[in-house]
């Protein structure tokens, strides 16, 4: 191991997904993959520093894995009141990255909006918003041939998770406004109740294979 590799050997790749980006890519047309989250993760970007974003301690003692995503973006907590949602889509050469990201948002709150879960937009770069808070995060990766989206719904996030275990980030969207976790994250059931998240989940997979469209830009 050398690099990151060797100084934080507890990081796993995050390899949910590999299967969707393997299907896109044989198929040659668009492919999507909708499901809730099992357990707990921390999820770093492909940038992220675990010791700036993640509460190490608590993490590593309470035995909470620690995954790396292929796309950008701070830490983020999973836990079963998430749900996950992603899409890989063939699209030639490396450019149109901007484009195909906003495309990708398109397709998710399109989808959203099909499931009647209305008034979500989309903040700053790459946050789902409901009125003030946060219900859902974003990323993009790009490769030769190919785009992956992902994105992290807050169906029914456990915020007293998210403060165990995140800090606070170290570089934010204006909208956020310095506000801690808690205050700034919200969910999407209302009032937050895990135990819906299935009957959210069958309303909101058909919406999004309805949304999604045989070619991408």
């Amino acid at each position: 191991m050398t690099g990151p590799a060797r100084r934080f050997p507890y990081i796993r790749n995050y390899d949910l997904d590999e299967d969707l980006l393997e299907e896109a890519a044989r198929k040659g047309r668009p492919a999507m993959k909708l499901y809730a989250w099992k357990g707990l993760a921390l999820v770093l970007g492909r940038g992220s520093d675990p010791e700036r974003e993640i509460r190490l301690e608590p993490a590593l003692a309470d035995g909470v894995p620690i995954l790396r995503r292929r796309g950008g973006g701070c830490a983020v907590l999973l836990d079963p009141g998430n749900a996950v949602a992603s899409l890989a889509f063939p699209l030639p050469g490396t450019g149109r990255i901007t484009r195909a990201f906003d495309a990708s948002l398109e397709w998710l709150l399109g989808g959203l909006e099909r499931a009647g879960i209305y008034g979500i937009r989309r903040e700053g770069i790459s946050d789902l918003a409901l009125g003030e808070k946060k219900v859902g995060g974003t990323c993009l990766y790009r490769k030769s041939g190919l785009v992956y989206f992902s994105a992290t719904l807050l169906a029914a996030p456990s915020l007293e998770l998210v403060e165990r275990y995140l800090k606070h980030p170290p570089r934010e969207p204006a909208w956020r406004r310095g506000r801690s976790h808690a205050a700034f994250m919200g969910s999407l059931l209302s009032p937050p109740d895990a135990p819906e998240m299935e009957g959210f989940l069958r309303r909101l997979r058909p919406a999004l294979e309805k949304s999604l469209p045989p070619v991408f830009l």
